[in-house]
């Protein structure tokens, strides 16, 4: 086996799963002006539903799209019932507020679905694809391309359609917004929905090649905060870098250490947040 090629590989199968996330905390932001520190429970919500409907019986199909369903749900409500009636609390609270959510949804899912890593069958199976000494498994290939369209497609959607331009125009000036005629409400719910389909979305491609437990939410918004923190919060800019973030991820891991994957990867997010600070004088900030 080439470790350089296989590093390659599973860089990209990783940093198709952070484009995704990126993308989906880059739009909630950009809609909002709020981090949800809660969006990676959409990918945890997602995983453990459709292991625990395999193991009753239901079909994996139906069991996906009552999945993502439910991912949906999870984060339109966030948004309709704990930030949008506390949109006159200030920011840095209502950050926290989505923390606690977070926390909130881990104890529910420990309690539904237990301690132990789950999974599910994969949804395309076969012999691993052989390309210069690296093996890449049909679901992964699957997970490179799919995640990285529908990230592109969210992006594209956001520039081009004229749903997508009203959804930045919330998130420039919601009062202006809502003078020309926007549903403000339900501009955030779509974008927020958006952002729950793309995190559930990274949780039916990635979980059929590993396991999901109840934790996994916060790891992945971290992942997904440092890559869109890479794409200084641009949607365009999340695919390539959370590409850039899973292959570096992936060479930290096979040529320094497994164990010292998580510090380096933190250290590069303080590094990129004194490195955007630069541009803040006397109170003032840049805008996303």
């Amino acid at each position: 086996m080439n470790l350089f090629t296989q590093s390659i590989i599973s860089g990209l199968m990783a940093g198709a799963v952070y484009a995704l996330l990126a993308v989906g905390l880059i739009i909630t932001f950009r809609t909002s002006r709020i981090l949800n520190l809660a969006y990676g429970e959409t990918y945890a919500i997602t995983g453990l539903t459709v292991a625990l409907l395999m193991n009753a019986g239901v079909p994996l199909w139906l069991a996906i799209a009552v999945a993502l369903a439910l991912a949906v749900a999870f984060s339109v409500a966030l948004d309709r019932f704990v930030l949008q009636p506390r949109s006159h609390w200030p920011i840095p609270m209502l950050i926290l507020v989505t923390l606690g959510v977070a926390f909130v949804s881990r104890g529910v899912l420990l309690v539904l679905a237990g301690i132990d890593p789950l999974s599910f069958p994969r949804l395309v199976a076969g012999k691993p694809l052989r390309w210069f000494g690296g093996a890449l498994p049909p679901q992964g290939l699957l997970l490179i391309i799919a995640g990285i369209a529908a990230a592109y497609a969210a992006t594209v959607f956001l520039a081009t359609t004229r749903l997508g331009k009203q959804l930045r125009a919330c998130a420039a000036n919601p009062d202006a917004a809502q003078l020309l005629g926007v549903n403000v409400g339900r501009a955030r719910a779509i974008a927020f929905g958006i952002a729950g389909l793309l995190g559930g979305l990274a949780a039916v491609l990635l979980v059929p090649l590993t396991s999901v437990d109840f934790q996994a939410g916060l790891a992945m918004t971290l992942r997904g905060f440092i890559a869109a923190a890479l794409a200084g919060m641009v949607p365009a800019r999340g695919v390539p870098a959370g590409l850039c973030l899973g292959l570096f991820e992936s060479f930290v891991s096979t040529y320094v250490d497994a164990l010292a994957q998580d510090p380096i990867v933190f250290l590069v997010l303080i590094v990129i947040a004194l490195w955007q600070s630069r541009r803040i004088r006397h109170g003032g900030g840049v805008r996303a």
